[in-house]
């Protein structure tokens, strides 16, 4: 915020130079425009970063959770290439999808639809999590494990968010684990990476 605080005095100063000492310049100059044009450049520039950082993320997360295989399904009754469980289903409006159903035929449940699930959930979880995100990313939990954004997301993803917030109101001593046995600090490791 600060640099482009930077840049846009620079350019006001610079065009005001140019205005007053280039009189030839028409009158309908609009520096406005040119400065709001460079805002939403640089709006643009920084959600594509986002976006492009949501993606990894995302990849990775399914990476985890499936080897990336949208048809992937576990005999604890997750499914897709995020692994949703019925909870996830129905909080992301995929709750008429059963696991059995999934299992004859997984095209009920393409991956462009687990995408769109996944980001409805992702935002849910970034929600609920909202004052804990900006409460502890950037502390640590029992010395090691270094708290960020991606990491309670992917954590959430894994045991829920009220299961996150239990483990960050205790400072790691709640700390469940799922049926294969990964800890909700596990994805707090792996995915503080990202």
């Amino acid at each position: 915020m600060k640099k482009l605080l930077i840049v846009i005095s620079i350019y006001i100063i610079s065009t005001f130079t140019a205005l007053v000492f280039a009189p030839s310049l028409p009158m309908s100059y609009n520096s406005e425009a040119i400065l709001l044009k460079m805002i939403n450049e640089r709006e643009l520039r920084d959600r594509l970063a986002f976006d492009r950082s949501l993606a990894d993320f995302k990849f990775a997360l399914a990476k985890k959770e499936s080897s990336n295989n949208w048809r992937k399904y576990n005999p604890f009754g997750y499914i897709g290439k995020f692994q949703f469980g019925k909870a996830a289903l129905d909080m992301t409006g995929y709750g008429h999808i059963s696991f059995y159903d999934f299992i004859d035929n997984p095209s009920i449940f393409p991956e462009k639809d687990q995408e769109i699930a996944m980001d409805s959930l992702l935002r849910f979880n970034a929600f609920i999590l909202k004052d804990y995100i900006h409460e502890y990313v950037g502390k640590n939990i029992l010395d090691s494990i270094s708290i960020t954004q991606q990491g309670l997301l992917a954590a959430s993803h894994l045991a829920g968010p009220g299961n996150v917030k239990h483990f960050l109101n205790t400072n790691g001593r709640y700390n469940p684990k799922d049926q294969l046995g990964t800890s909700l600090s596990d994805y707090l490791i792996i995915f503080g990476k990202h």
